[in-house]
C-alpha cells in the first residue's frame, strides 16, 4: 500500500514537472517575440502606368555613300607640273586643283592658227576671182567652164578652212584640258600622282578622287515582310530616317527615305532604301557603318511601362501590378520601346495602375509586397 502511494506521488510529481517545463517554454518564447512586428512583404519600387505617343521604328545596319565620288583624271598626256589642293580641302565645282605642262599644246595652236590665217586668205582671193569670171562670162570674155572651175575652187578652200577651225578649235579643248578643275563641290581625298610625273589619258589612277559630302546618303537593307508599312508610310508622306552610331547611343544626323530599290535580293529576303540626310555636316563619312532607324508609324496615346519591369517567361511577356499589399501577374504583348519604356498592346494594363520596377524577381502571383519607392 505504501509502495502504491509512493509511485502515485512521483508520477504526479513528473506530469508536475513537465507542466512547469510547458509552461516555462511558453514564457521564454513568449517573452523573446514579444514586441516584433508582423511579418511584412517583399519591399519593391513602382511605376504609374502612362499613355503616350510611340514611333515605330524599322532598325538596320546601314552604309554612308557619298553622292558622287569623282575620280579626277587628266584628259591629255603630259607631265603634271603643279597641283594646287592640299589634301582633305573642301573645293568648289570648277576650282583648279591640277595643271599639266601646256607648252607642247600652244605650239601646235599657234601652228593651227597660221594655216587657218593662210587659207582663210586663199580663200579670200578665190572669191574675188569667181565675182570677176562672173562679170566676164556676162561680158562673153571668158567660158563658162572657166566660172565653174573657180566655183569649185572655193568650195575647196572653204573646207579647207572649215578644217583649220576645226582643228584649232580641238587644241583649244586640249590645252583647256591641261588646267583641270574640280568637276564637283567635295572634299578631296590623298594625292595619288606628284607633280613631275608623266600621266596619260589611259591611266585609271587617276590624280585624285573627289567626294561629294553633302548631302549624304546612307543604304541600309531592310526585311521585305516591312515593305507594306514602308509603303503605307511613304503614302502619308516624308519618312524620317535617323542615323546613330554603332553602338546606337548617339544620333548623328537625321533625315528622310529617298528611294527603295526596284527589287528584293532573293538570297537574304530584303530590299535596299536609300535616305538623304541634307544637314549631316561632318557626322557621316563615305563608307562609314550607321544604325538607321526608319520611322514606319506612330502608336498613339497606348500604355507604356518601363521596359524594366517587364519580365520574360515560358508563357510570354509579364508584368507584376500591385493591388493594395498583394501583386498580380498580369501576362502583357509588348509592343515597341522609345528610350526606356516599352508600348503594351493589349490590354494587361490600364492607366495609372503600379506596376513593379525593382524586387520583381522575388515575386509571384498573389504574393505581399511592400511599396518603398515610387
Amino acid at each position: 500500500m505504501e509502495k502504491s502511494k509512493r509511485r502515485t506521488f512521483a508520477w504526479l510529481a513528473g506530469v508536475v514537472l513537465v507542466v512547469l517545463a510547458i509552461v516555462l517554454g511558453l514564457h521564454f518564447f513568449t517573452a523573446q517575440h514579444k514586441g516584433k512586428p508582423a511579418p511584412t512583404g517583399e519591399p519593391v519600387a513602382v511605376v504609374p502606368v502612362a499613355l503616350q505617343d510611340v514611333p515605330v521604328y524599322i532598325d538596320a545596319l546601314g552604309t554612308v555613300t557619298p553622292t558622287r565620288s569623282v575620280t579626277v583624271v587628266s584628259q591629255v598626256d603630259g607631265i603634271l607640273s603643279s597641283v594646287e589642293f592640299r589634301e582633305g580641302q573642301h573645293v568648289s565645282k570648277g576650282q583648279v586643283i591640277a595643271r599639266i605642262d601646256d607648252r607642247a599644246l600652244k605650239a601646235q595652236l599657234a601652228v593651227a592658227k597660221g594655216t587657218l590665217a593662210h587659207d582663210q586668205a586663199v580663200l579670200s582671193n578665190a572669191q574675188r576671182d569667181l565675182a570677176r569670171y562672173r562679170d566676164l562670162v556676162k561680158a562673153g570674155s571668158t567660158s563658162q567652164q572657166t566660172l565653174d572651175t573657180q566655183a569649185a575652187l572655193v568650195q575647196e578652200q572653204q573646207g579647207t578652212v572649215a578644217a583649220d577651225q576645226g582643228n584649232v578649235q580641238n587644241l583649244e579643248v586640249q590645252l583647256s584640258y591641261c588646267t583641270i578643275t574640280s568637276p564637283v563641290d567635295g572634299v578631296v581625298g590623298l594625292r595619288l600622282v606628284d607633280p613631275g610625273n608623266y600621266v596619260t589619258t589611259t591611266s585609271t589612277t587617276g590624280i585624285v578622287v573627289i567626294t561629294q559630302m553633302n548631302p549624304a546618303t546612307v543604304v541600309f537593307a531592310v526585311p521585305e515582310d516591312d515593305l507594306g508599312s514602308i509603303d503605307q508610310a511613304m503614302a502619308r508622306g516624308s519618312v524620317t530616317v535617323l542615323a546613330y552610331d554603332r553602338n546606337k547611343k548617339t544620333l548623328l544626323a537625321t533625315g528622310s527615305l529617298l528611294a527603295l530599290d526596284n527589287q528584293v535580293d532573293t538570297s537574304t529576303g530584303t530590299i535596299k532604301v536609300k535616305a538623304q540626310f541634307d544637314d549631316a555636316g561632318d557626322a557621316l563619312f563615305p563608307n562609314q557603318f550607321v544604325n538607321a532607324r526608319l520611322k514606319a508609324d506612330t502608336l498613339s496615346q497606348v500604355a507604356v511601362v518601363p521596359t524594366r519591369a517587364i519580365q520574360h517567361g515560358s508563357k510570354g511577356d509579364f508584368v507584376f501590378v500591385v493591388n493594395g499589399d498583394k501583386a498580380a501577374l498580369r501576362n502583357v504583348k509588348t509592343g515597341p520601346s522609345m528610350g526606356d519604356v516599352s508600348a503594351i498592346l493589349d490590354n494587361g494594363v490600364k492607366p495609372g495602375e503600379q506596376v513593379v520596377t525593382e524586387g520583381a524577381d522575388k515575386l509571384d502571383d498573389g504574393s505581399p509586397v511592400k511599396v518603398v519607392a515610387q
